[in-house]
C-alpha cells in the first residue's frame, strides 16, 4: 500500500507552511541564461539540504542525479514542461514524465503547470484529468503552477488575473497552488481568501537586495499565504548567501 496523500503533505508541510526551492528553470529559459552560475544538481541539492527547505521542486532527469538526498528533504517532481525554443504562442505545458516514475525517482508529490487564459487552456485541462487519475492512484499530492496567460490577459502579474486561476486551481483539485505575487498586499490577501488550499508564492523575476525578497515574504505571510516556493532568487547567489537567505526566509514563513 502507498502512504497517503495526507501523510506525504504533512512531510511537506508540518505545520501547514512551507519554503519550497524551485529548481525547474534550466527546461523552461535554458542555461545560457544562467551562465556564470552553477547550475549543477549536486550544488542545488546542497543549498537546499543546508538551508533545510521543506522540499525541492526538480524535474526526474534532476532527481535522478540526487536521489540520495531524498531522505533528507522532500523531493517535488516537475511532471509537465515547455521550452522557450517553442513560439510565445504556444503557451502549453505537456506532460513529459509519468507519476509513476516520479513516485519511483523518490517524490513526496509531484508539480505541474496550467496557463489559465492560453489559447491552449483547453488541452491542458484535458491533460490534468490524466495527471489526476494517475495522482489519485499514487495516492500523490499535485502542487499546481496556476499561472495566468494569453491575449485576453493584460499581464500575468495582473491581481485579478491571479485571483482567478488560483481559484480555478483549487477547483479542479490541486492540493497546493503556486502563483505570482500581485504586488501587493491588499490584492494578494483577496487571491489567498478566495483560494480554498494552501497558496505558495512562486519568486518571481530576479531580486537584487536580500531584504526586498525577505519584504514580499513578509508581506504575503502576513495576508495568510501558506509560504513560497523561490528559486532563482536564492540559487543565483553565491552559496552561503544563498543558504543563509533561505534561513531567514524560513524564520519567517514558521515563525
Amino acid at each position: 500500500m502507498f502512504e497517503s496523500k495526507e501523510k506525504k503533505l504533512r512531510e511537506i508541510m508540518k505545520d501547514g507552511k512551507a519554503v519550497l526551492l524551485a529548481f525547474d528553470h534550466a527546461v523552461e529559459h535554458g542555461p545560457s541564461v544562467y551562465d556564470g552560475i552553477d547550475i549543477s544538481p549536486e550544488r542545488i541539492a546542497k543549498i537546499a539540504v543546508d538551508g533545510k527547505v521543506d522540499g525541492l521542486i526538480v524535474h526526474v532527469g534532476v532527481a535522478r542525479k540526487i536521489k540520495n538526498i531524498s531522505n533528507k528533504i522532500p523531493i517535488i517532481v516537475k511532471i509537465t514542461a515547455r521550452t522557450s525554443l517553442s513560439p510565445d504562442e504556444n503557451q502549453i505545458q505537456q506532460i513529459v514524465t509519468s507519476v509513476k516514475e516520479a513516485k519511483e525517482v523518490g517524490a513526496k508529490a509531484i508539480a505541474c503547470t496550467i496557463y489559465f487564459g492560453s489559447e491552449k487552456e483547453a488541452e491542458m485541462f484535458g491533460m490534468f484529468k490524466e495527471i489526476k487519475q494517475e495522482a489519485n492512484k499514487y495516492k500523490m499530492p499535485i502542487l499546481g503552477f496556476a499561472y495566468p496567460r494569453g491575449k485576453k490577459i493584460k499581464s500575468k502579474y495582473d491581481a485579478e488575473a491571479i485571483r482567478y486561476a488560483a481559484r480555478a486551481g483549487a477547483e479542479i483539485g490541486f492540493d497546493i497552488v503556486k502563483t505570482y505575487y500581485t504586488g501587493d498586499k491588499e490584492s494578494f490577501s483577496k487571491v489567498v481568501k478566495d483560494c480554498f488550499v494552501p497558496v505558495l508564492v512562486a519568486g518571481g523575476p530576479k531580486i537584487s537586495e536580500e531584504s526586498d525578497v525577505l519584504k514580499i515574504v513578509e508581506d504575503v505571510m502576513s495576508v495568510g499565504a501558506a509560504g513560497v516556493a523561490i528559486g532563482r532568487n536564492v540559487w543565483m547567489r553565491k552559496d552561503e548567501e544563498a543558504i543563509n537567505l533561505l534561513k531567514e526566509i524560513r524564520r519567517i514563513v514558521h515563525k
